[in-house]
């Protein structure tokens, strides 16, 4: 081998460590990358669950303030039945006691 063949043979050597190099540290980086999304795509569909939860959680307790407030507004029988056992009213000349259990 002359010494031509000799350094051609280096630098052909120093460029495949070079790109060698280069696409493992790409690769590293990617893998980085990847596992940093895939663990806020579970974080994110946690918070989504106990979103949907308080959804689901609030739209029964619109259903019944609903219902409550169409009885109250609607049933003068329910709105005196709720006044008295909610806020301890009387009509005049009664006696009301008040029994805690």
């Amino acid at each position: 081998m002359t010494k031509e063949q000799k350094q051609q043979r280096r630098k052909q050597k120093f460029i495949n460590i070079f790109w060698m190099t280069l696409t493992i540290v790409i690769a590293i980086c990617t893998i980085i990358v990847s596992i940093s999304t895939i663990s806020d795509m579970f974080r994110t569909r946690a918070a989504r669950k106990d979103v949907d939860r308080k959804i689901a959680t609030l739209e029964h307790k619109i259903a019944s303030d609903s219902i409550f407030i169409h009885n109250i507004t609607t049933s003068p029988a329910f709105m005196e039945k709720y006044a008295r056992e909610t806020y301890h009213m009387q009509r005049p000349g009664e006696t009301v006691y008040i029994l805690e259990e």
